[in-house]
């Protein structure tokens, strides 16, 4: 401890005895010669704003190898456009800015002249078995013909009971339409039924498309309708419809049969029918008929100029006839 303090005490004396020296001793200096410091000055200035950008303006495009511009033909004068304050862009305008600054093609005038007729074959003969019933007994058979003789045409169809049954429906089925086609369609002049040899089992009906009326006679009694346009008989109506397809889910047409005249609404679909000539692409038909009315669908096929290749009537019975073709002649 003594130790420690003796050393202590000779630290103070050298310090103090340093400190003397240097204070009241010989000056001195150093021999490098330091320049004094400049003194420093220091300002409060506003910052400008910040200049926009410019943009970068593009290099042109060398001229050299250009070729020169087709002649374009000759326009209507449009209205004078003034030259842009800007030079445009080297490149070339794209597909659609061509396309969208290029005037819009005007719209082709309607034809005058109506577009022809459809055609419709010079003769036909379709060849059907007749079926009766639900359970499809093969009764009999019948022929359908159409005759075009310039713009008269002539539909006929004959049925007949063939086999055992000939025994209890003796006699024939006759059915005869006759009229002109032009651009509209069918237009009947007469309709004739003849189901037996009686004239009671006889109807017909006149077409008066001058006076716009409908004559029907049937057992001795006739009456006097308004006829209205595209009126058909229970041939022509057929025959219309190969004429000119529906287009629609339904359709509807005024029909005679010769004792009345009604108007009937069908309901259209697309089917494939299976036939003797193979399976068909038909429109199917169908009659929307009230409760008791008879069943009515007819099929037509669409690569028989939509002739009809099926027939079928039914009533609330089931009692009914079903005409399926075998075989079509056609003559273009």
């Amino acid at each position: 401890m003594q130790d420690l303090l003796k050393k202590l005490l000779w630290v103070l004396a050298l310090s103090l005895t340093a400190h003397l020296i240097l204070l009241f001793g010989p000056r001195f200096s150093l021999p490098v010669d330091l320049a004094p410091a400049p003194a420093l000055e220091a300002r409060l200035e506003k910052i400008p704003p910040p200049a926009p950008a410019q943009p970068e303006t593009p290099k042109p495009a060398k001229p050299a190898h250009r070729a020169k511009p087709k002649p374009r033909p000759a326009a209507k004068p449009a209205a004078a456009v003034r030259p842009a304050a800007v030079e445009a862009p080297s490149e070339p305008p794209s597909v659609e800015a061509s396309q969208a600054a290029a005037p819009a093609p005007a719209e082709p005038e309607a034809e005058a002249a109506e577009q022809p007729a459809p055609a419709m074959p010079q003769r036909v003969t379709i060849r059907f078995t007749v079926f009766k019933g639900l359970h499809g007994l093969n009764v009999g058979r019948a022929e359908q013909s159409w005759q075009l003789d310039g713009e008269r045409y002539t539909i006929t169809s004959v049925a007949e009971a063939t086999g055992l049954f000939s025994l209890f429906a003796s006699g024939r089925h006759i059915q005869e339409s006759h009229g002109e086609l032009d651009r509209t369609g069918l237009k009947p002049s007469s309709f004739r039924v003849e189901r037996g040899q009686g004239a009671d089992k006889t109807d017909t009906a006149r077409f008066d498309w001058n006076a716009m009326t409908l004559t029907l006679a049937s057992g001795g009694d006739s009456r006097t309708l308004k006829l209205e346009e595209g009126t058909q008989d229970l041939l022509s109506m057929m025959y219309q419809l190969a004429y000119a397809p529906p287009q629609q889910s339904s359709v509807q047409m005024r029909v005679t049969n010769g004792r009345k005249l009604d108007s009937y609404s069908y309901w259209v679909v697309e089917e494939a029918l299976d036939t003797r000539m193979g399976r068909l692409k038909t429109l199917h038909l169908g009659k929307q008929h009230e409760e008791g009315e008879k069943d009515t669908e007819i099929w037509l096929a669409a690569d028989y100029h939509y002739l009809p290749v099926k027939i079928s009537q039914f009533d609330k019975d089931g009692d009914g006839l079903v005409l399926l073709a075998n075989d079509i002649d056609i003559t273009p």
